[in-house]
């Protein structure tokens, strides 16, 4: 039974705070300190602007501050993360067309993104042999004791590794190694090729 030696080499690296897969996935939250936030502002314009001074203009204020800038930061940081992903997809692109010497290879931004959320590796091809895989590897949370009483806020930043797995196939290496001894064990011999 052949001897498989695989290899994995990290190619890159990300954090859950440089892209999360989910930009939008606090808005509640947001919303809320953001409604905050307007109400204050709005009780201080109060002194200035008498117009504000009224129960549905306060509403209405509040209402507005926290909508617009709940869609603003949430668009800025999905801009952000959809820029990140392309950037890195282009860096793992160039990775793989150095290893295999084919472009076509490369993945789109949506392929990357599919390989990062569902994790199942993609086969590479080295002049039309098999024996790269490209995967991710995400960081494991750390297991807690969860009490029912009290809601914790995951803040933990996960780092998820982008993997070139290398396993040389049977035929290849085995069958060069098997040559090799042939020729070696051969190679005693005084008759010479034609």
């Amino acid at each position: 039974m052949p001897n498989h030696h695989l290899e994995r080499r990290v190619i890159s690296s990300f954090t859950s705070k440089q892209w999360s897969g989910q930009p939008a996935e606090d808005y509640g939250n947001l919303f809320v300190g953001l409604a905050v936030i307007g109400a204050v502002l709005c009780l201080v314009l109060m002194i200035f602007v008498p117009g504000l001074r009224n129960g549905g203009a306060f509403t209405l204020f509040t209402a507005a501050f926290s909508i617009v800038f709940t869609v603003v930061l949430i668009r800025g940081k999905t801009a952000a993360e959809r820029k990140f992903l392309e950037d890195l997809t282009a860096k793992v692109n160039d990775i793989i067309a150095g290893l295999t010497g084919n472009i076509a290879q490369g993945l789109s931004a949506q392929q990357f993104r599919a390989l990062i959320e569902n994790g199942e590796p993609i086969p590479l091809l080295v002049n039309g042999v098999p024996g790269l895989e490209l995967s991710v590897v995400r960081e494991q949370p750390p297991a807690q004791v969860r009490d029912p009483a009290v809601k914790r806020v995951d803040n933990v930043v996960r780092t998820t590794r982008v993997v070139i797995t290398v396993t040389p196939p049977d035929y290849g290496i085995t069958s060069f190694d098997h040559l090799l001894a042939a020729v070696e064990a051969g190679g005693d011999s005084d008759d010479e090729v034609p």
